[in-house]
C-alpha cells in the first residue's frame, strides 16, 4: 500500500464519521500528534572551547543514568529549571526509596550523582555545581528491591 493510498483510506474514515463522533475522537488524536514531537527546551553548558547547549531530555537522561549507581533508591522524575538564558537554575530528582533506607545519607548520594552528571554534561565547574541547587524528594518507599 502506498502512502497515498493510506493517506486516502484514513481520509475516507474519518469522513464516515458524524460530527459528534468526530467531537470525541477529537482530542485523543490531537494529543498523540502532540505527543509524536515534543521539543526539549535547551541547557547552556561550558567548555573551554565556548558555549553549548545541550537539550532538556538529553540532560534528564544522563542524570537518570547517574541515579543508576543510587543502589538503594530507584529514580522516578528528573525535572530541570532555567533561567532566562538557558543557564540550569536548580535540578529535582525524585525517587522511591527502599524501606529501611537512612534518608538524609541516600539524599546526599542522590545529589552527589546528580551533581557529577550535571558537571560531566555541562561541562560545569565544581564550584558552580556545589552552589547549584539539587533538590530531592522521596515519591515512594518500597521493601522490593526490583521495584528500584
Amino acid at each position: 500500500m502506498t502512502t497515498e493510498n493510506a493517506l486516502d483510506r484514513a481520509a475516507t474514515t474519518l469522513r464516515q464519521h458524524t460530527d459528534r463522533g468526530w467531537v470525541a475522537i477529537r482530542e485523543n488524536l490531537f494529543a498523540r500528534a502532540l505527543a509524536v514531537f515534543r521539543p526539549s527546551a535547551p541547557v547552556r553548558g561550558r567548555h573551554p572551547a565556548g558555549e553549548f547547549y545541550v537539550a532538556a531530555d538529553v540532560l534528564v537522561a544522563c542524570v537518570r543514568d547517574a541515579l543508576d549507581a543510587v543502589t538503594r533508591a530507584g529514580a522516578v522524575r528528573v525535572h530541570c529549571t532555567t533561567d532566562d538564558r538557558q543557564d540550569l537554575e536548580a535540578v529535582t530528582a525524585e525517587v522511591v526509596a527502599l524501606y529501611g533506607t537512612p534518608l538524609l545519607p541516600l539524599a546526599q548520594d542522590v545529589r552527589d550523582q546528580v551533581a557529577t552528571a550535571l558537571s560531566a554534561a555541562l561541562g560545569l565547574a565544581p564550584e558552580r555545581v556545589r552552589e547549584l541547587p539539587i533538590h530531592v524528594g522521596i515519591a515512594d518507599v518500597t521493601d522490593d528491591p526490583a521495584l528500584l
